[in-house]
């Protein structure tokens, strides 16, 4: 009985080690897998990582800008023509800069279509037009505020006086410069004294008293 046992036991015994080589066959195969899409996955992630990093160093210039933003900048002698918005720059700013004259903010905020004057930021490009200045008075024609030797300062403020001396009297808190008008004549209208223009100057942060143009809005402070 012994003896005939023998052969049974040797036949499970290779059974048994054959699928244990199946086994360890499959185990490779499956590991071979793994790793091949375990090594595709960190090839995936590492070009991501690399793409990402250079195209962080790129700056966003904008459809309408380049990569010389001061060759933008118009020369003020040579309008019309453009300019790149700087940190801090206001359009009170840029217009002191193209024109010489801070209060034609108003002309630029027209020519960009700009409904808050307060609303630029750095890197927006502004339209910088040529403004029409055949209507300034000529800097070497230009007499001083101070009045002419034939007028008075009188010491009244009487509405019949301001028409005698130099014109209807203005009583609203604002006013439309006309034709020939010039800041110290207006503050005679306003206030009955003409010496007092730089109150009107100040008030509209115009630094040339002498520079005032038709059609340009005043605020009277009272």
């Amino acid at each position: 009985m012994a003896q005939r046992g023998k052969p049974k036991k040797l036949e499970e015994s290779k059974q048994n080690e054959s699928y244990l080589e199946r086994v360890n066959h499959e185990v490779s195969s499956n590991q071979s897998k793994l790793n091949m899409i375990l090594g595709a996955l960190i090839v995936l992630v590492v070009g991501i990582l690399i793409f990402n990093y250079f195209n962080r160093n790129k700056p966003d210039l904008g459809p309408a800008q380049t990569t010389t933003e001061e060759q933008q900048d118009a020369n003020p002698n040579q309008l019309p023509g453009k300019y790149t918005v700087k940190e801090g720059d206001t359009l009170f700013t840029i217009a002191e800069k193209y024109y010489q004259d801070g209060s034609k903010f108003e002309d630029l905020a027209k020519a960009n279509n700009l409904t808050d004057v307060d609303a630029i930021t750095a890197g927006q490009v502004l339209e910088i037009p040529k403004l029409e200045i055949a209507s300034l008075p000529n800097p070497s024609e230009t007499p001083s505020p101070s009045p002419s030797p034939e007028i008075t300062t009188p010491n009244t403020t009487d509405n019949t006086t301001a028409d005698a001396q130099w014109g209807p009297k203005i009583t609203g808190n604002t006013y439309t410069v006309q034709e020939g008008d010039w800041l110290s004549i207006i503050a005679g209208r306003a206030y009955g004294d003409i010496f007092t223009y730089q109150k009107i100057a100040e008030a509209n942060n115009i630094s040339n008293p002498d520079l005032i143009y038709p059609g340009q809005v005043l605020t009277i402070p009272r």
